[in-house]
């Protein structure tokens, strides 16, 4: 399926840049993959193409065509305002502070175990690390983690690692799909912290089989 986008980086003496495509994605570019062209791709320019996987299994712009340039993007100065924040970014902090906070009076008042706020802790360094790995590869154009792994991470005790990634390397912010689910798995985590120090769940059996208890 063909996708539209616009040339945000491009070198000309080595001929291949990067596409920032309307599905929030960057996609690498050669310029042998610019067909039809009576010049050469430019910064600004407005390409319709084809997403392949390459010789080294990266995902790239195949079929390139130039579909005319647009005037660069320049956002206004106003220095008499902060800038707003991105709106599907909004919540994720408040929630991620939520998260802590609740995991740590768990922890003090008692119902919640040591090795459950270690499990978190270390799931939530190794997650941030992914999303990390996966925002370096995409500024690359390199092969990228994919977005059921990084969900995965999430589910397994990393959410606070993956809302910190999207917040600080604003990474996956532009996604409405992907941030839903990211919202699901966090309020699924804090449902389950919430019975724990309600007593409602007995994470006894859990220490047991890992042989924490």
């Amino acid at each position: 399926m063909a996708l539209l986008g616009t040339v945000v980086e491009w070198n000309d003496e080595r001929g291949f840049g990067f596409i920032a495509a309307d599905d929030g994605e960057r996609y690498f570019v050669h310029i042998s993959e610019v067909g039809r062209r009576k010049r050469r791709p430019a910064l600004g320019d407005r390409v319709d193409f084809v997403p392949k996987k390459g010789s080294d299994g990266r995902i790239q712009a195949a079929s390139v065509r130039l579909s005319g340039a647009t005037k660069p993007i320049v956002r206004p100065a106003r220095p008499m305002a902060a800038p707003r924040p991105q709106a599907l970014s909004e919540w994720r902090l408040p929630l991620a502070a939520a998260f802590v906070g609740l995991i740590t009076i768990g922890w003090l008042l008692g119902p919640v175990p040591l090795w459950l706020l270690a499990a978190y802790g270390m799931m939530a360094l190794v997650t941030f690390i992914s999303y990390w790995v996966d925002k370096r590869a995409a500024e690359a154009g390199k092969w990228r983690t994919s977005e059921a792994t990084l969900h995965g991470f999430d589910l397994a005790f990393g959410i606070v690692g993956g809302l910190a990634g999207q917040i600080l390397l604003r990474h996956k912010t532009r996604k409405s799909g992907f941030a839903g689910i990211t919202a699901a798995i966090a309020l699924l985590h804090l449902a389950f912290l919430l019975a724990v120090m309600l007593g409602w769940i007995d994470i006894a059996p859990i220490a047991n089989a890992l042989g924490l208890a």
